[in-house]
């Protein structure tokens, strides 16, 4: 039975796209059907990239039936895949809106929630035999990591897991001068809201200090713009991903105002991932509650 509690959101319209206002709420993508449409389509590229959904080694566990959180879920790709992939688990999402995705037919072993998961996720203590999270590098601060680890073990299960993935975007690999403007500029913006962007490389550190056993960490190299079908698609997710954060953009970053010419840096990064090669790394850590 699919559950749905809804609370109230602050948003502001920026140049048509309705983005949090909230001073709580750290995220900055849009809320609307736009992104969700580009997030889901970004679950089959990641998916691909990564050969499946999850890397803890918990496929027995899954296909016997546990309980399992996506933690920010956004529109659900990630959890109606793993739904329907394992009928006899059940798929629990929390996320600051569940709106634009609420739509058509839901998997039966989903249940979701409205919250802000840097505050406190929504279950008593020891629910959850299982957590993932990924790509929250645009959604939380440094206290917003802390706080949410600090809830992830509190909700976690004895011995239960979690599963953290972020991509490196303070640092790209292979890069020239347009990606390289294009990543300081948005690490600017980001450490000036208190958002760390080297995440990605402090995911073992910090899941560590929360109290948790590091188990995996991974770091994927995904291409970007070329190699295969794979890297054109990545870059597709990409660039659309970098157009709707535009209008937060260019809130600190005046020269990029102009669409047009916002355009036109994010078109000549393409093409210079094309020509160097350009890979993002994508890290992956895994980690277990203390079983006493």
């Amino acid at each position: 039975m699919l559950q749905v509690k809804n609370t109230a959101n602050k948003l502001q319209v920026l140049d048509g796209r309705k983005y949090h206002a909230n001073s709580k709420i750290a995220y900055l993508m849009p809320e609307d059907a736009d992104e969700a449409d580009r997030i889901q389509k970004q679950h089959m590229v990641l998916k691909y990239n990564l050969q499946g959904n999850f890397k803890a080694h918990l496929r027995e566990e899954l296909e016997e039936g546990i309980v399992v959180l996506d933690s920010g879920c956004g529109p659900a790709a990630w959890t109606f895949d793993m739904a329907k992939e394992f009928p006899n688990s059940k798929f629990h999402g929390v996320d600051i809106t569940l709106n634009e995705f609420l739509k058509g037919d839901k998997p039966d072993n989903c249940e979701f929630q409205v919250a802000n998961i840097s505050e406190h996720i929504p279950y008593p203590d020891n629910t959850f035999d299982y957590i993932y999270q990924r790509l929250l590098i645009m959604g939380l601060t440094h206290d917003g990591w802390d706080n949410t680890l600090k809830e992830m073990f509190r909700v976690l299960k004895p011995g239960g897991y979690i599963e953290l993935h972020e991509p490196n975007f303070y640092k790209l690999s292979n890069t020239g001068p347009f990606v390289e403007k294009l990543h300081d500029k948005i690490s600017d913006m980001l450490r000036s809201r208190q958002i760390p962007p080297d995440i990605s490389l402090h995911l073992e550190d910090r899941t560590s200090n929360a109290g948790f056993f590091v188990k995996q960490v991974i770091m994927t190299s995904m291409a970007v713009n070329h190699e295969n079908k794979a890297g054109e698609l990545l870059w597709q997710d990409y660039r659309h991903a970098y157009m709707n954060i535009r209008p937060i953009m260019a809130m600190q970053n005046h020269d990029w105002e102009d669409i047009e010419s916002y355009k036109l840096h994010i078109d000549a990064c393409g093409e210079e991932a094309k020509e160097k090669k350009t890979c993002l790394n994508w890290h992956t850590c895994v980690a277990q509650k203390p079983s006493q």
